[in-house]
């Protein structure tokens, strides 16, 4: 949104109370009203109102009152050029710096208090069945976020220090490389460190292997117990980690970079797989369940590649691979997926 405008200014600034503008839009605000020497009365009157309408908002805390002194800080040193302008710039100057700290007080409702009194604001984005989403982060890294997942991670990066993010569930990532800033990745027992990549991460908080796959660049994956870190491999194109949660074990396969990410583009591989493992990754993409009436079948072992295939011709590919011996019906809704069937021993 451009500002051209007192008007649109007002408009941009209430957002901006609300907590709803991007930093983008933060800073052309900032940098219009920097650049004006004859804000108009009814622009200051908003601020004073503002001011006054929210004080249940304040925040009096030793942490608002460093962010508040940044805010005083930044204006001292712009003091030189507020000289050029006239006293009801001035006037609004000071006016402004009040209702900063009637957002900081915003800010401060909607933050988790973190080590050393640091303040930071989450956000989560959590996917059902059979929903994936792709993910702008705040420094411009992509994610790919598969379904049944959850992930945090702040509004924004702060200069000078790690990007850290937490995971349960898949996520394929980019990452946009900044040497200063390392990336990281929490799932659990794990955590992934990188400075600017692509790799795969799967740590479905139920299941009993979390792994870590690299399609481009090198990563570094360690096992957290207890807040202390172990650090298990480096990662390069082609390598994956399983991490065996039951007794912290791990072994590190090859395997082809382009398949690592391939639930992104609807492609289902699987290699030697068991059964209940492969029905439990098609019923979080599918949004189905399946019923199993002989639960011996699931330790059955499949090689297959599903590919834009609704789950009607993946279960019938399964009837086919199994010989005829693993059998399915449909409950009418189409929800619910039944299996029986002989032994595959």
């Amino acid at each position: 949104m451009k500002v051209n405008t007192n008007e649109e200014a007002k408009k941009l600034f209430k957002l901006y109370l609300e907590g709803n503008t991007s930093p983008e839009q933060e800073e052309e605000l900032f940098s219009f009203i920097r650049k004006q020497e004859d804000m108009d009365e009814s622009f200051k009157e908003v601020t004073e109102h503002a001011w006054n309408e929210d004080n249940n908002w304040r925040d009096d805390s030793l942490s608002a009152q460093v962010e508040l002194q940044s805010v005083w800080t930044k204006i001292g040193e712009e003091e030189e050029s507020l000289k050029k302008a006239n006293s009801s710039w001035l006037k609004y100057a000071a006016s402004f710096i009040l209702v900063c700290a009637a957002a900081l007080g915003w800010y401060s409702v909607k933050t988790e208090t973190r080590e050393e009194n640091q303040q930071v604001v989450l956000m989560t984005r959590i996917t059902g069945r059979g929903e994936r989403v792709k993910l702008l982060l705040p420094d411009s890294s992509v994610v790919y976020l598969n379904a049944v997942s959850k992930l945090s991670f702040p509004q924004h990066f702060e200069k000078g220090k790690n990007r850290e993010i937490h995971l349960e569930g898949e996520a394929f990532f980019e990452v946009k490389q900044d040497a200063s800033r390392p990336f990281i990745v929490h799932s659990g027992h794990l955590q992934t460190r990188v400075l600017g990549t692509s790799f795969n991460v799967d740590a479905y908080p139920e299941s009993k292997r979390f792994s870590v796959s690299v399609r481009t660049g090198k990563v570094g994956v360690s096992s957290s117990d207890k807040g202390k870190l172990k650090h298990l491999s480096f990662l390069t194109p082609g390598k994956n980690l399983i991490y065996q949660l039951g007794d912290s074990s791990y072994a590190v396969n090859e395997g082809r970079p382009a398949d690592f990410n391939s639930w992104t583009e609807n492609r289902f591989i699987f290699k030697n797989e068991l059964l209940g493992v492969m029905l439990t990754r098609l019923e979080r993409s599918y949004n189905v369940s399946f019923k199993v009436k002989n639960e011996k079948i699931l330790k059955c072992r499949f090689n297959a590649t599903f590919y834009n295939k609704n789950i009607k011709q993946i279960t019938e590919q399964l009837h086919t691979m199994s010989s005829g011996k693993i059998h399915y019906e449909f409950n009418a809704p189409k929800t619910i997926i039944t299996l029986w069937g002989e032994d595959c021993q």
